[in-house]
């Protein structure tokens, strides 16, 4: 039931995002991020046989994404998906990002995620994870690696 009720609020929540969102993200990729974690030789986080990128990035932040109630204190969940190549479909980067967020300092909230999938085990594999914010004050559409105050 707790599946299903996740899948239920991601699927509510995901809005796909064009070409231009996808250009904008890698100008805005250029600069600093925070990394919370990142690989080299291991693994950050892996998923389970037959499970899609955005639903092991979805378990790797559930705690971050939503209360243990499903409720979020933001407007807008986004989940971008995207391969560096068009043929290229064992590596991906996917961004989750939050808006509207109901905290005074911060405007949004970026995630991005560096994943692969493995022919071993069958399963996507996150690399690395970087997290990224707007902040209400200052130059709003400037990503920072810094926490807003």
């Amino acid at each position: 039931m707790k599946q299903l009720l996740k899948l239920a609020v991601l699927s509510a929540s995901v809005l796909m995002a064009g070409s231009a969102m996808a250009e904008e993200t890698a100008s805005a990729a250029a600069k600093a991020d925070v990394t919370i974690a990142k690989g080299t030789d291991i693994t950050i986080a892996k998923g389970k046989v037959g499970q899609a990128p955005v639903q092991v990035v979805y378990d790797y932040l559930v705690d971050r994404i939503s209360d243990e109630n499903g409720l979020a204190d933001y407007q807008t969940l986004q989940i971008n998906q995207k391969s560096p190549k068009a043929e290229d479909y064992q590596n991906v980067t996917l961004e989750v990002i939050k808006s509207g967020l109901a905290d005074d300092s911060v405007a949004t909230q970026r995630y991005r995620f560096v994943m692969n999938f493995t022919d071993d085990t069958h399963v996507w594999q996150i690399k690395s994870v970087k997290q990224e914010w707007q902040c209400r004050r200052g130059n709003s559409k400037a990503w920072t690696q810094k926490p807003c105050k």
